[in-house]
């Protein structure tokens, strides 16, 4: 390897460092999927995944404490998410979540948040597609 892709790949690698530091944590968090529930385990994986990339993403200084599906909870308002996004189906993941003592300045510092929402929707089968989250 020459001296310039040595620098070019040590370049990346720090950028890549870099952008993970700043990003929300998800090690170690828990999952709860229901057996019982509308959607199969693997469909309700599926949208956690969605709804998990997009909290590494966007939740900076924040650290995700578990995502489940509590059908009891949001069964009733799945219809009327999938009218608003004009989807067939739409399904609501819970989760609860820290902010660290600098937070990304739209949250409150040192505290915890339970029962946040995310929304996703999708039609067809198709892949699910995070539209709205929060409480």
């Amino acid at each position: 390897m020459t001296r310039q892709k040595q620098g070019l790949a040590l370049l990346l690698a720090l950028l890549l460092i870099l952008s993970l530091a700043a990003c929300g944590k998800t090690q170690g968090y828990t999952v709860v999927v229901p057996y019982d529930a509308h959607y199969s385990e693997k469909e309700i994986r599926a949208a956690m995944r969605t709804a998990v990339r997009y909290f590494e993403r966007e939740f900076d200084g924040c650290t995700l404490l578990s995502i489940y599906y509590d059908e009891s909870k949001v069964k009733d308002a799945e219809p009327e998410w999938a009218a608003q996004y004009d989807a067939d189906e739409a399904i609501v993941l819970l989760s609860s979540f820290h902010v660290d003592a600098g937070g990304d300045g739209s949250l409150n510092p040192n505290s915890d948040y339970t029962g946040w929402q995310w929304i996703l929707v999708r039609s067809g089968g198709g892949k699910w597609q995070l539209k709205t989250w929060g409480y």
